[in-house]
């Protein structure tokens, strides 16, 4: 075991990276490495460690990004060696894995539905939650394993880091509308940016990012109203419902905000 390949590789899904560990789990016959040699994929094709070069290394990066574009998570295949024309000539089994760190979750307002998405969301996925406010008595009482953030008037939003979520539900358009553009505006932005409000709300909203010169592909992103339709309009439901959507998203199963 190589103790600086796995801090490497600890560094890098911290930092929200997505990569790909590809692992030779078995070997028969002559093979370039025995089992445990293992190799980092990352997604603009570099490498990092090696499972034994020439045209089995060239196979493995090229299935590690097609995993990582496309999925599965985890892949097992067998090689022989000679049918990918290396003399070698035995056997070797890979195994893929794609990694990446749990997305982080910024529910913007600390009323009676971010309070409950963010403990909907804590209970229900490996997310880290964060709830951000600008009333620090808001931020009193958290849910276990949720974090709070004070954010003085929604000013000076935290830089988006790995994968974002982000669902904005403060105490009124006109902040709403502060925080949309701040997270719109930065050059990461959310993959997931959703804001409560009607379909009236958000088409207020988005005339006025687009006022404020957010550019129109960018204003399309925002899901408004947010959470799929279950019918009710009570915090529960709506806080159900916006978990809901948040992991159809997140599974791949609803990309397009509803609308579009």
């Amino acid at each position: 075991m190589d103790p600086q390949f796995f801090r490497r590789l600890a560094e890098v899904v911290e930092r929200g990276e997505p990569v790909v560990l590809v692992t030779v789990v078995e070997v028969a016959g002559s093979a370039p490495r025995e089992a445990g040699a293992r190799m980092l994929v990352f997604s603009d094709g570099r490498v990092e460690g090696t499972v034994g070069g020439g045209a089995l290394e060239h196979h493995a990066l090229g299935k590690a990004l097609d995993l990582m574009r496309k999925g599965p998570r985890t892949l097992v295949e067998t090689h022989d060696l000679r049918e990918l024309g290396m003399l070698c000539g035995g056997r070797t089994t890979l195994f893929y894995e794609v990694l990446q760190a749990p997305p982080t979750l910024l529910i913007f307002g600390a009323g009676h539905v971010g309070m409950l998405l963010a403990h909907l969301a804590r209970a229900a996925t490996p997310w880290r939650v964060v709830l951000l406010d600008d009333r620090q008595e808001r931020l009193a009482e958290l849910p276990a394993g949720v974090e709070g953030r004070h954010v003085s008037g929604y000013r000076e939003l935290p830089a988006l880091e790995g994968t974002v979520y982000a669902v904005v539900a403060t105490q009124s358009h006109e902040t709403d509308l502060q925080v949309v553009a701040a997270l719109l505006d930065q050059e990461k932005i959310p993959a997931y940016l959703g804001m409560l409000g009607s379909r009236a709300k958000a088409a207020e909203i988005k005339a006025k990012l687009v006022d404020l010169g957010i550019p129109q592909g960018k204003v399309d992103l925002l899901r408004c109203p947010v959470g799929l339709p279950l019918g009710g309009k009570d915090p529960g439901t709506v806080a159900v419902s916006i978990l809901a959507e948040l992991l159809s998203f997140h599974h791949g199963e609803r990309r397009a905000p509803s609308g579009l």
